[in-house]
């Protein structure tokens, strides 16, 4: 017995490494079964993932076209003349949606009445239409109700509609990078602190927002919002897989799956009380000052601090109480008798490649050393982007049917919901492999029988849209599920960091797969994720089932993960 550094009155206990770990998994094992600790994981992770479902969806209430615009014609603001009347003067027979008007002579025009007016323009197009010319040449765009959408603070319409989109494209761009940093950073230094960088992101990315008076600073809120989001949820998911029994592991990652399209409705919700976009974006932003409280309540993986041999800080969260013991140092191997001149010769250091090998690109390095871990990896990043693709085209295919906003977002939500919880009840019966599977083959089929439809049936359509929304949400939550527990935990969170970041390429091509290919026919974006699913689904037979075995936590584990998950036929 050693006296403790910490408290010299009490002694510790000498316990060899590997019965320390012992140990300490057994007690996980035990409070990761149910209690306190269980549901203060469960809520600490899950009301980050409600706050993602806020801002990752606001673009569609931020962000819409103006109801209605115009082009305002600063010479004709001294006329008597009717809004209808102006309009019907500078755009008359013009299908631009106020983007370009004639190109009249409006100083002179504005000295005469409306009748006159208009049989004087009359009179000159029997000779021949003046020219067409963008609105910013002669006077401005104007928009109905401009305070509702981020839109007409900085005119992102007609010939700058693009950076209306960038806007959204910020967020995936933002969920990309931060996804593989995040993952990285949560591997290296552990889940709290990418949770909290993440957190940190998030507050500054909504005020950002918020308060911009520029675009460009408003794009760059939008992609610390992006990058947050995956700082808040890789972490927090792997908490849930990593720290939870296999019992609550699959209905408490499909919960945590759930919030999202929680969040959502409660967009909706607040979207319709709340119409100014600024407004909106604060109301939005407050809830997040919440996460400064996560932080503080949040404690460090106990398995991730297992495998980093940090065993008094993970025996002081498991027993709530110091350690008494301590591991007994190694014993030293004996000097090799020197037989040779070279062994006298002073060691090479390490190269800088070297370092970088061993230190930051490691568990990377890992994902693609290991033939085992590179055919999974490779598997993986296929299902997460068409995944993806096909999660964001039905969602934006849906958005441009003529329904309210509103309306649409709440649907949308009521849709995922379900399409969380049927999995666990497939997730206990039929096991990872074959429930994914299944729901792959569900949206593929789902999607691909949209062309059967004929173009004029708009609610079967939508129907079989929905069906296929349905089959892929719920496939989101399995896939994430699936590779969480693939992996070892050495690189987990970096597996799932560089899934997500082809997840966020099927995310970013999505737009164009829908306004691109889908002018070329209306069935071709549903047609394309319909073939791509069926493929994944296919895909997903070679790889194996880990519902009936532990977590593996070393690389070496992952070839014989097969074996300790395989069980004897039922006679």
């Amino acid at each position: 017995m050693t006296k403790s550094k910490d408290n010299p009155e009490k002694s510790r206990e000498l316990i060899s490494e590997e019965n320390m770990k012992d140990l300490l998994t057994k007690q996980l094992e035990v409070v990761g079964s149910g209690g306190a600790f269980v549901w203060a994981i469960f809520f600490l992770c899950v009301t980050p993932n409600i706050l993602n479902g806020f801002h990752v969806s606001s673009y569609t209430l931020l962000g819409h076209l103006p109801d209605d615009q115009w082009c305002d014609i600063p010479d004709l603001q001294s006329t008597t003349w009717t809004l209808a009347q102006k309009r019907e003067i500078s755009s008359k027979g013009l299908d631009s949606g106020g983007c370009t008007v004639w190109d009249w002579n409006y100083q002179q025009l504005a000295q005469m009445s409306y009748e006159a007016a208009m049989n004087y323009t009359l009179h000159l197009s029997e000779f021949g239409k003046p020219a067409e010319v963008s609105c910013k040449v002669k006077g401005q765009y104007e928009y109905a109700n401009p305070e509702t959408t981020f839109v007409s603070d900085w005119d992102l319409t007609c010939e700058r509609s693009i950076q209306r989109t960038s806007a959204q494209v910020s967020i995936s761009l933002g969920k990309f990078s931060g996804s593989f940093s995040f993952g990285i950073l949560a591997d290296k230094f552990g889940r709290k602190t990418s949770f909290t960088f993440g957190a940190v992101f998030f507050v500054v990315g909504s005020f950002f927002c918020t308060f911009s008076p520029w675009y460009s600073l408003f794009l760059a809120g939008r992609f610390a919002l992006g990058a947050a989001s995956s700082g808040l949820f890789y972490p927090a998911f792997t908490m849930i897989v990593e720290n939870i029994c296999l019992k609550h592991r699959s209905w408490m990652s499909i919960a945590f799956s759930a919030s999202y399209p929680v969040g959502m409705i409660i967009l909706a919700i607040m979207g319709y009380l709340i119409q100014p976009w600024r407004h909106l974006q604060l109301a939005l932003t407050i809830p997040s000052l919440l996460l400064i409280l996560n932080c503080y309540l949040m404690n460090e993986s106990p398995r991730w601090l297992i495998t980093n041999q940090r065993y008094d800080r993970v025996y002081k969260i498991l027993f709530r109480q110091p350690s008494h013991y301590e591991i007994k140092p190694a014993i030293a191997a004996s000097a090799p008798v020197v037989t040779d001149k070279k062994s006298l010769e002073p060691e090479v250091s390490f190269s800088l490649v070297d370092k970088l090998k061993n230190g930051p690109l490691k568990s990377i390095i890992e994902l693609y050393a290991n033939p085992n871990v590179r055919k999974l990896i490779f598997t993986s990043y296929f299902m997460f982007c068409v995944t993806s693709l096909s999660y964001y085209v039905t969602a934006l295919n849906a958005a441009n049917l003529n329904v309210s906003r509103y309306l649409y977002i709440i649907a949308t939500g009521l849709v995922d919901i379900p399409s969380y919880l049927v999995p666990v009840i497939m997730l206990r019966y039929t096991g990872r492999r074959i429930t994914t599977m299944f729901l792959f083959l569900w949206t593929g089929v789902s999607l691909l029988l949209v062309l059967s439809v004929p173009a004029g049936s708009t609610t079967w359509i939508v129907a079989f849209a929905m069906l296929g929304r349905f089959g892929i949400s719920a496939t989101y939550s399995v896939v994430t599920l699936y590779t969480a527990e693939l992996y070892p935990t050495q690189i987990r969170n970096s597996a799932l960091g560089t899934c997500s970041t082809f997840a966020h390429v099927g995310s970013i091509s999505a737009p164009y797969v829908v306004d691109v290919l889908g002018a070329l026919g209306w069935y071709i974006p549903t047609t394309i994720c319909g073939c791509c699913v069926l493929v994944a689904g296919l895909l997903t037979l070679t790889l194996p089932e880990t519902g009936t075995g532990k977590l593996s936590d070393n690389v070496e584990d992952t070839g014989a993960a097969p074996k300790t998950t395989e069980q004897p036929e039922k006679q």
